[in-house]
């Protein structure tokens, strides 16, 4: 059995026409929901597929009140309701992405741990001592 809170860290992206005012309004209430959070820069990332609008992230480290399955739905419920389409990648345009890549220090998403938009603001985390605690 888990004990909660448990540390957790999320991928923060968007590549909209309004993509910082998303990133910062999800940075915002997924800070409020998780504690001792800590969140990195937001800094601008080129799309995986070379064509697509560039993206802003984040990446986000705190310690979840719930567990995996849980948070996950937390966060998917906000993308909808900021207006996450299912076909929205398909279109080159991602108005919010939310993506759980650790959890209880298991790697949950192993692409996403390896890609650039991920490691820059994960490593600046680690250099920040966020993940000292654990």
């Amino acid at each position: 059995m888990m004990d909660y809170p448990t540390p957790c860290t999320i991928g923060v992206g968007s590549n909209t026409a309004d993509r910082e005012e998303r990133v910062n309004r999800a940075i915002e209430h997924v800070t409020h929901f998780l504690s001792k959070s800590s969140v990195s820069s937001v800094y601008e990332s080129d799309a995986i597929n070379g064509k697509d609008a560039p993206y802003l992230n984040a990446v986000i480290h705190g310690l979840s009140p719930v567990n995996s399955t849980a948070l996950v739905k937390f966060l998917k419920e906000w993308e909808i309701e900021e207006g996450r389409q299912q076909d929205d990648v398909a279109h080159g345009q991602v108005s919010i992405d939310l993506d759980l890549v650790i959890f209880d220090s298991r790697i949950l998403r192993p692409k996403d741990f390896e890609r650039h938009y991920f490691n820059i603001g994960y490593r600046e985390l680690l250099a920040n001592g966020s993940f000292q605690d654990e």
